[in-house]
């Protein structure tokens, strides 16, 4: 047996579709700083921790994560709302990301929560591997045909938030957890992005609960239905519509929201029912979502591997290539008799292997 097909058949075959978050050292302290307690304008806070934080050790950053609370309206609301962006804030902080919150403290400062908003997609980097998270956690409206997320004070429309996230070429993903929220994946969706809604359309203008059972399926590693050490966006985002769909089944109440996920740029958003049915033909796959969001986590598992800016392109380029051969064998079954597909498939996955034993040479054990 060869060197190459052992490594197949050793611990490296298990890791070859798993999406591990996007690790990448960096010695800019700023960047790799924990700030998920810190409000973007409180920056003496965010002083002192840069001073006290130990600048010998190469820092880790995952990416970035924007956490927005928005409007309660009702008092009942803001503690619900702070225990959900609690819990963003831990996958934050497990999977260091850059995090800043908008929306909850309290401050003097005279920009309003849609400024800060913006002026923090401003400062972030827009060409980087390295993905950007965005959770709007809050109440929603929508009214002649616009769709926005409530702030404390002026509100953010879907049109203001794709104008702002314009020229962002990094991978974005954004999980609109409000009510109404169903259009912004026709704003946003497009390449290299993952947009998750709590309604499918507009008109779904009660509250929605999809936000604590996407926020907790997250961070709960019975939500990892592939058994690969790692909850995707498509495991939590799949879990979480199961859980909504029996807290209304179990309240006995008709559902008012059904969530929507959009990874394949066409703006129009995939329910979980249509995830967990067998897709047979090329034309179905091709139309629903759920790739990208396979290979996206926020959350590392221990011992999380390092990846610099060139092995992450090589690894994408390497599973693009495998999900077209796999469209190709689908459309085309003659081409690919079954005595050739494992040589077709060694191709890709023997170079796969060899570049996660790459990384895992320079990753902590």
């Amino acid at each position: 047996m060869s060197n190459r097909s052992k490594m197949l058949r050793g611990k490296h075959w298990a890791k070859l579709g798993i999406a591990t978050a996007l690790c990448l050292p960096t010695s800019t302290l700023g960047w790799g700083q924990d700030t998920s307690s810190v409000h973007p304008t409180t920056t003496s806070e965010s002083s002192q921790e840069s001073q006290t934080a130990d600048s010998t050790d190469s820092e880790l950053v995952c990416g970035d994560l924007i956490v927005v609370v928005g409007a309660a309206g009702e008092e009942s609301y803001e503690p619900v709302f702070r225990e959900w962006s609690d819990m963003w804030t831990r996958l934050g902080k497990t999977a260091k990301l850059n995090t800043i919150r908008i929306g909850e403290a309290s401050s003097n400062n005279e920009q309003s929560d849609l400024q800060l908003l913006e002026q923090a997609l401003q400062d972030l980097e827009t060409d980087s591997p390295r993905p950007l998270w965005i959770s709007l956690i809050g109440h929603g409206t929508f009214a002649r045909n616009v769709a926005k997320f409530n702030l404390r004070g002026p509100d953010v429309s879907a049109g203001q938030m794709k104008n702002w996230l314009a020229g962002f070429k990094r991978p974005v993903v954004v999980v609109n957890n409000a009510s109404s929220s169903g259009p912004f994946i026709n704003a946003l969706s497009g390449p290299n992005r993952i947009i998750v809604t709590a309604t499918k359309s507009g008109n779904e203008q009660n509250f929605a609960r999809f936000g604590q059972y996407f926020a907790e399926a997250l961070a709960a590693i019975d939500s990892d239905l592939d058994h690969d050490d790692a909850v995707s966006i498509r495991e939590a985002f799949v879990r979480a519509s199961k859980d909504v769909e029996l807290f209304y089944e179990t309240e006995d109440r008709i559902a008012t929201e059904h969530a929507l996920m959009d990874d394949n740029g066409d703006g129009l958003g995939t329910k979980a029912d249509d995830l967990r049915r067998n897709v047979l033909t090329p034309e179905q796959l091709a139309k629903l979502d759920g790739k990208q969001a396979s290979r996206m986590t926020i959350a590392p598992v221990a011992n999380s591997l390092n990846w610099t800016d060139d092995q992450l392109k090589r690894r994408d380029d390497l599973e693009d290539q495998l999900d077209a051969l796999r469209m190709q064998r689908l459309s085309d079954p003659a081409a690919f008799p079954d005595n050739q597909w494992a040589d077709h498939l060694e191709k890709i996955l023997v170079p796969l292997a060899e570049l996660y034993h790459e990384v895992e040479s320079n990753s902590p054990p």
